[in-house]
């Protein structure tokens, strides 16, 4: 029969009995294989009276001549019912063993969070442990007492540490992770015992790494930068992203200068520092609401979005003159032009980079991502490092902007449809690293012994006037939008949110006084660094709250086809937040989606 292969194929498909040679195969199984066999068996469903059967028919037609196996026996079924033993006092402490019912007590989710393996928020501190327990160990071999408790490094990481934890215990509660990092940082230099840390974080090392998070923060804005698409938003898009902005800029720059009693370069540079809205409160929000299809018939996530970004380079590039112009040394004059001149050097150097970028790595690379990261991110810490170091510390943040706004233009054209924008997703995941330290050495810059009642109070007194002026003339500027009042509420609210501009440079003139060690500096922009942190811990849970409430309550729900549908088959007010008129600024608005 094996000389004929089609027959022999036939008779091994429709036989019942294996042929002679599968049969020899079959009767040599040994105990441990019909074990693992009958093991798999239970994990699909069988019971264990099925499963104990099935092994005494195995005992009853094993060969007279398998000697050597049933001597085994005895020593295989001892580790068999060891192995059942702890599998049985283990199945309280296993997630398989006990899932959770359909609606679960608050016990019953606690003790599901301890149930092996790791899992959920446990398993997630334990891996960033175990990660930090081993770069400690790296640090620790490599600097010595640097990596020991009250030395930089381990207070460094310890920060890190509870920086993880405190974003993700306060996400629970639907607030910024931001704010988890802010305090915890706060905590760790204010509190008695653990004020050590804070206090033994070395002040350069500090400054070092804020301007690291700053160059990430400034290169994701300029690689989210389309200047096709800006050149396509309609006119009420670039009135929402410069007018409220600008207004509260000059706004907050009069009011600090006769309550504050800063000079006038100072109070505008707070101004610059507070005029600007946090993307890392808005745009999860944004998103959030736009997944969820809530505004997208008007466009109003993606103008927000836009808009945004365009609010943020204003703030930046008004902050790098104003830096220039304060610690600039010389007369009168040349502290006018320096300022203006240092943010022109850092355009042209962002322009020459990004030009730069266009071409190299080469097209024939065999790694291109890793080469235009490493140059994108290598041409950022130039412009910003650099900068301070020739005293034109103006030119860097916008020499940054610039040089990943110049590269990304090209980048994208070179794209094709569909693809995805790979270092953008590189850029982001540093940022998901950086930010922890951005916050929380933020918050433990802030001495709250040294913080004087006054400058709180009016500090605080100086954001509510700012803001109240930016609604104002947020709303103002939605007239004639084709928005209905609701919305236009929505998007005032949604420009209330501060955290990360003033986590980055917030702290960046403190770091130039110290450097020049001029004490009048130095409380001056302590007193600024203070009512930065002020105005994230108040606007950034507000921003984010009022935007997670008033979204889908003022903003209608569905596409515009679905919109159109609602206002047709019913009789609506002016009032309907689902209806609206067609004019030229919301087509243009539809399109920036």
């Amino acid at each position: 029969m094996k000389g004929d292969g089609f027959l022999y194929q036939l008779y091994r498909m429709t036989t019942i009995d294996p042929p002679p040679e599968y049969s020899e195969v079959e009767e040599s199984f040994t105990d441990v294989e019909l074990h693992d066999v009958n093991t798999e068996k239970t994990d699909n469903g069988i019971t264990e009276d099925a499963i104990t059967a099935k092994e005494t028919e195995s005992d009853v037609h094993k060969p007279e001549n398998g000697q050597a196996a049933e001597n085994s026996t005895p020593e295989l079924k001892t580790k068999t019912s060891k192995r059942a033993a702890l599998k049985q006092a283990l199945r309280p402490c296993l997630r398989n063993q006990n899932p959770l019912p359909e609606n679960p007590t608050v016990c019953q989710k606690i003790k599901d969070m301890f149930l092996l393996p790791p899992h959920g928020i446990v398993g997630f501190i334990l891996q960033i442990t175990i990660v930090c327990l081993q770069i400690w160990g790296i640090l620790a071999a490599i600097t010595g007492s640097g990596a020991m408790p009250g030395g930089n490094f381990f207070s460094l990481l310890v920060l890190f540490v509870l920086c993880v934890i405190g974003g993700r215990l306060i996400s629970l509660v639907n607030l910024p992770p931001l704010l988890g990092m802010l305090i915890v940082g706060v905590l760790l230099r204010n509190v008695p015992g653990l004020k050590i840390v804070g206090e033994s974080i070395d002040p350069k090392w500090s400054g070092h790494l804020r301007k690291l998070a700053l160059t990430v923060i400034l290169l994701r804005a300029g690689l989210g930068l389309d200047v096709v698409k800006l050149r396509k938003l309609s006119f009420a898009v670039l009135r929402l992203a410069f007018t409220p902005c600008l207004c509260e800029a000059i706004t907050v720059g009069i009011v600090s200068h006769f309550l504050l009693g800063f000079p006038w370069a100072w109070s505008l540079m707070l101004g610059c520092i507070l005029g600007a809205l946090s993307p890392a409160v808005t745009v999860p929000s944004l998103v959030s609401l736009q997944e969820r299809r809530y505004g997208i018939a008007k466009g109003i996530p993606t103008m927000c979005l836009a808009a945004g970004g365009l609010d943020n380079v204003l703030c930046v590039t008004g902050f790098a003159v104003f830096v220039g112009i304060i610690f600039s040394e010389g007369d009168m004059a040349v502290t006018i032009i320096k300022g203006p001149l240092g943010a022109l050097l850092g355009i042209v150097y962002g322009f020459g980079a990004g030009i730069m970028l266009w071409f190299v790595p080469g097209k024939d690379s065999s790694n291109p991502l890793f080469y235009r990261g490493m140059l994108l991110f290598g041409s950022g810490m130039i412009a910003i490092f650099g900068s301070s170091a020739v005293s034109l510390s103006g030119a860097g943040p916008l020499g940054c902007l610039t040089t990943a706004t110049v590269a990304a233009y090209r980048w994208r054209l070179e794209r094709q449809p569909g693809e995805t924008d790979e270092l953008g997703g590189v850029i982001a995941l540093a940022w998901l690293i950086v930010q922890h330290f951005l916050f929380g050495l933020i918050g433990a810059a802030v001495d709250i012994g040294n913080i004087q009642p006054n400058t709180a109070g009016l500090g605080i007194a100086t954001l509510f006037i700012g803001l109240c002026v930016r609604s104002a003339v947020s709303i103002s500027v939605t007239i004639g939008t084709g928005f209905n009042i609701k919305e236009r509420i929505f998007i005032t609210l949604t420009w209330l949110s501060k955290a990360t501009v003033q986590a980055a440079i917030g702290g960046l003139a403190l770091d130039k006084a110290l450097e020049g060690n001029n004490q009048e500096d130095i409380r001056m922009g302590t007193d600024v660094l203070t009512i930065a942190v002020l105005a994230i811990v108040i606007c950034a849970p507000v921003g984010a709250t009022c935007m997670g409430i008033f979204g889908p309550r003022f903003l209608a729900h569905g596409d515009e086809e679905e919109v159109r549908a609602e206002c047709t088959g019913s009789v609506t007010s002016t009032g309907n937040s689902a209806c609206f008129n067609e004019n030229e600024t919301q087509s243009e608005t539809r399109k920036t989606q």
